[in-house]
């Protein structure tokens, strides 16, 4: 599977600042709502987009990437940002009516028949 390529511009192997992740999320190491993981899916809401003028540049380009369905671990992926931060920014993005989140159902990833389930299907597969 290939990703299409992402709108945003970031360093290529070379070295960000320490610092930076800090005050992208205003100093704040975590989030409002604990309830956004790896694998929470992000998409952008109409409001999202209508706000793109008003919105930093990490918000706007959240934003933009979540007009399709991610998840949280794929914007942290492909806007070479640090996990800890998105979760902030897209906690943020959310309380502001911009950003929907869908949190996984906990109960089925630890239901024995759906591990089952998958594994069948990724046995019929390889």
């Amino acid at each position: 599977m290939t990703l299409p390529p992402s709108p945003v511009s970031g360093p290529v192997g070379g070295q960000t600042s320490r610092l930076r992740p800090f005050l992208l999320t205003g100093g704040r190491a975590y989030g409002a709502d604990a309830a956004i993981a790896l694998e929470t899916q992000v998409v952008s809401r109409q409001a999202g987009f209508d706000a793109l003028g008003e919105l930093a540049f990490e918000s706007a380009d959240i934003v933009r990437l979540c007009a399709v369905p991610l998840s949280v671990a794929e914007i942290s992926a492909r806007m070479r940002l640090h996990l800890g931060v998105v979760r902030v920014l897209v906690g943020d993005l959310a309380g502001a009516g911009l950003l929907d989140i869908h949190v996984p159902d906990t109960d089925a990833a630890r239901n024995v028949n759906t591990i089952l389930r998958v594994l069948h299907g990724l046995r019929a597969i390889s």
